[in-house]
């Protein structure tokens, strides 16, 4: 008999999307997820679930960005302001659809309302994730009078059944409790030579994978790339295709940049990429970070001071010899010389926590284990 769950999650970036289609994967097989999601519909077909599964969601509370991954703060908050307003018409509506598709458990990454929805409905309701939108909101309304809406985020936090606290966290992001959770993360399915083979890297060279997370990428300081031959640079250029419709990746020396390189890689695997570099450079967001620190991948990372989540990953990272914090400026002029000669001529370390976080989610959720 199939049991149906409704897995809810957040569009802010591709990291909250990556890690719950590999949590979705380590279910017992007589789990069918929905999805209620913004998040591009190809991130789930790239990964074996079919589109009909794939349902918007109005219950996403994230960041407004104005440029770049870069926070609109007073947009953030009206934004805010109006969702918790209309919780209420929100959340029974979701009340309905849960009862109509006959689900009867819900994980969030994570949507709070999603967890008062599920719990309203009398189902178990997990949270997943390494913070919560009131802890990051929480500095950047300081100023606002944003309490209520705080306020309102962790109450709704506070419903759920479980929630599982993944690395590159703080405690305090979960105030009534949580349970410490191993790295949620996709493994590569290639080895690092057969990746290279794949992807068209040369034995000799070295490639630096430039990578921001469905956000752009920082173009005012392109052309310093050609000072820091014979480093070579990748961008990845999306290529949609249907799933298992095959396609070989094409390696595209730049027009202007002759150590700028893109890559059009249909069916994209990303740890394949991340395993295959020799470094990154990138955003410091949880799911790029979590295939890196997997691999032992060097990174050189911007210095996001205007999110809450850096503070944390900054904490956790700040002792691991591959890994390298530079300031956004730096970053937006790819003046990137010395923080990847560090990176690169270091020996890096392996990851000092477990890697196991969704076998461990599953197995805690389901009560059952998938799997030998």
């Amino acid at each position: 008999m199939v049991r149906r769950a409704a897995f809810y999650i957040d569009s802010h970036g591709f990291g909250h999307t990556t890690r719950s289609v590999e949590l979705a994967h380590r279910f017992p097989s007589d789990w069918e997820f929905l999805f209620k999601t913004n998040a591009p519909t190809w991130l789930f077909e790239e990964n074996g679930f079919r589109a009909d599964r794939i349902i918007p969601s109005p219950l996403d509370v994230h960041p407004v960005h104005a440029t770049g991954y870069r926070v609109d703060v007073e947009a953030t908050f009206q934004e805010a302001l109006r969702k918790i307003a209309d919780s209420g018409r929100l959340v029974e509506d979701e009340i309905l659809w849960l009862d109509r598709e006959s689900v009867e458990l819900v994980v969030t990454d994570i949507s709070p309302l999603a967890i008062r929805a599920g719990r309203a409905a009398g189902l178990p309701a997990f949270g997943v994730s390494n913070f919560t939108w009131d802890w990051i909101f929480e500095p950047m309304f300081a100023a606002l009078d944003g309490g209520s809406v705080l306020t309102s985020i962790r109450e709704m936090m506070r419903e759920a059944t479980l929630n599982f606290r993944l690395p590159f966290s703080d405690e305090s992001t979960f105030p009534y409790g949580s349970v410490d959770t191993p790295l949620l993360y996709r493994a590569p399915r290639m080895e690092r030579e057969e990746a290279r083979a794949h992807f068209g890297f040369e034995r000799e060279r070295r490639y630096v994978l430039l990578t921001f997370g469905g956000f752009e990428t920082p173009t005012s300081g392109v052309m310093n790339l050609v000072h820091l031959s014979p480093l070579q640079f990748v961008q990845v250029d999306r290529v949609r295709t249907k799933p298992g419709s095959g396609g070989h990746p094409q390696l595209l020396r730049d027009k202007e940049i002759e150590n700028l390189w893109h890559l059009r890689a249909p069916g994209l695997y990303h740890p394949d990429l991340v395993v295959a570099v020799d470094a990154l450079v990138t955003k410091p967001g949880y799911g790029i970070l979590s295939e890196a620190m997997s691999t032992a991948t060097p990174v050189v990372l911007d210095s996001r001071h205007d999110f809450r989540e850096f503070e944390a990953i900054y904490e956790t990272l700040r002792d691991y010899p591959q890994v390298a914090f530079v300031e956004h400026e730096e970053i937006a002029r790819l003046d990137l010389a010395d923080p990847l000669h560090r990176v690169l001529e270091t020996e890096p370390e392996s990851w000092k926590g477990g890697l196991h976080g969704a076998e461990f989610i599953a197995q805690r959720v389901t009560g059952e284990k998938n799997g030998p």
